[in-house]
């Protein structure tokens, strides 16, 4: 049975949150075995992308004229085993971080009140109906397109909104009772931001009265940092079997993508055949 947790007492229009424990969390990363499956298609891919063939790829002078650095086609296989390598690496430190954000979110002794959860869940929609606006298709077709139900759609709005509330909320306590402190000397780094770029977001912040806020998004990344840093993870190597069921999954959604687009062209198609059929009677 869920226990419910009370709400947080709020001064003006800041709510204070406390955590069950403020020590190191334990967190497990699973690390993405890079697989020959991977790199062949990876290799495929870098070739159809170059105009090539795969008798291309056996000429050392093609390979060499289209990939700078790179003499022949083991070359180039190494390299893209390499980078998906590097790949694999990032993608399990970013796993870290969110296990990290997760493991200290459950150690909150409030919730997030629903309205503020309602606002971040809103936020969030409009951000994506603004970039499915730019692909002029409405946002039913587009989550058609992907096989997802409008139900499923605002499930999974739901869950980012209390996660990332969540989320914010334990951030917000950890530093509190840390008593870690942001200046504006720290925001390129914390914001990732080029020192110029970062000027320029603090002046539209500052004259737009958002500074406060701003602060508190660099605090909280601040945080953050401080909780990766300090955390026990435990690395956990993909199995071959594994891998094998993952990379069945990527191609089988590869394949479902490919027949949903063969679907849309296809009504398009007979549309458009329907609009010249309709427009001939019209003549006659």
């Amino acid at each position: 049975m869920t226990i419910q947790k009370p709400e947080p007492f709020v001064i003006g229009n800041r709510a204070f949150y406390t955590l069950a424990s403020y020590g190191p969390v334990d967190v497990q990363v699973h690390v993405v075995r890079t697989t020959d499956e991977e790199v062949e298609l990876a290799i495929q891919s870098l070739v159809r992308e170059a105009g090539g063939t795969e008798k291309d790829l056996a000429d050392p002078a093609w390979v060499a004229g289209k990939f700078d650095g790179i003499e022949n086609e083991q070359r180039l296989r190494e390299q893209t085993r390499a980078y998906l390598s590097s790949l694999s690496e990032e993608t399990a430190e970013e796993q870290k971080a969110d296990a990290c954000l997760d493991a200290l979110a459950e150690r909150l002794c409030q919730s997030v009140p629903a309205s503020q959860v309602s606002q971040v869940k809103d936020a969030l929609f409009q951000d994506i109906a603004q970039r499915i606006a730019t692909t002029g298709q409405p946002v039913e077709a587009v989550l058609a397109q992907m096989g997802m139900q409008p139900d499923q759609f605002d499930s999974m709005l739901q869950l980012a909104a209390t996660k990332e509330t969540e989320h914010e909320a334990a951030l917000d306590a950890y530093a509190s009772e840390k008593k870690i402190k942001v200046d504006e000397t720290e925001l390129p780094h914390l914001l990732q931001l080029s020192p110029a770029d970062a000027q320029a977001l603090i002046a539209r912040a500052k004259a737009g009265g958002q500074m406060d806020q701003l602060l508190d998004a660099a605090r909280r990344t601040k945080a953050l940092e401080a909780v990766v840093a300090e955390c026990h993870c435990t690395y956990v190597q993909e199995s071959e079997e594994e891998a094998k069921k993952r990379i069945g999954e990527v191609m089988a959604a590869i394949r479902h993508q490919e027949e949903l687009a063969r679907r849309a062209d296809g009504a398009a198609e007979k549309g458009s055949a329907g609009s010249d059929s309709s427009s001939g009677l019209k003549l006659v």
